[in-house]
């Protein structure tokens, strides 16, 4: 393993990479990260749910499984996964917007025990910002305009799906043991740039995550 780039990414920011086709990204973390993922070669072609679900026929994936665009194309495959939870293909960013959104409906029954259990008291409580945000910011530079962040794949955020088709995050279930973060490996299929955002979890996650660019 040859390292040619490595970053520690503090919590509730992101930064970009440019990851060549064979290179390989490690990301490292105890709590969840944004991962999206554009073609270097053409920005307008990015990662796809959709699609990456679709083709894959499941809605979680781990390791042998394949990140595709919304063209169809392999962007990159999951070659190696230390998570016991799964890696989410449901949820989008999490933004100011959406934290205004759930603290205006704090008293619904969807997050009305849940905020108060997370120790959610006032807005105040909320991150002021969140992974859009982050994810925006660290493809500036490369004229991606905000409105074309893709969804993300949220690595190291357990989701499930109830009986009434209510996604369900199963916020303190298999989360990697403080000191002992989890990481998963992807190859690149074709020259990527990748962008990620150390979630800032409603505010409860604290820590930072560690990004490596290697070649085997």
């Amino acid at each position: 393993m040859t390292v040619i780039e490595e970053a520690v990414i503090p919590n509730n920011t992101g930064k970009s990479f440019i990851v060549k086709q064979g290179q390989r990204i490690r990301v490292s973390a105890e709590s969840i990260v944004d991962f999206v993922v554009f073609n270097l070669d053409n920005l307008r072609e990015r990662f796809d749910q959709g699609r990456t679900k679709a083709n894959r026929g499941k809605v979680v994936i781990s390791t042998g499984d394949l990140l595709y665009s919304k063209l169809n194309n392999i962007m990159m495959i999951i070659v190696e996964d230390t998570y016991k939870g799964t890696q989410d293909l449901q949820f989008g960013t999490c933004s100011r917007a959406s934290y205004d959104g759930w603290w205006e409906r704090r008293n619904s029954e969807a997050f009305k025990d849940n905020l108060k259990a997370w120790g959610i008291n006032k807005r105040e409580d909320l991150p002021d910002h969140g992974c859009w945000e982050n994810l925006t910011d660290a493809v500036k530079n490369y004229g991606i305009a905000p409105e074309d962040i893709p969804s993300p794949l949220n690595l190291f955020m357990s989701m499930e799906i109830d009986s009434n088709g209510k996604l369900v995050w199963q916020i303190d279930r298999d989360r990697p043991e403080l000191g002992k973060p989890a990481h998963v490996d992807l190859r690149a299929e074709m020259n990527c740039l990748v962008a990620v955002s150390a979630c800032p979890e409603m505010g409860m996650a604290k820590s930072s995550i560690r990004v490596q660019i290697y070649r085997e």
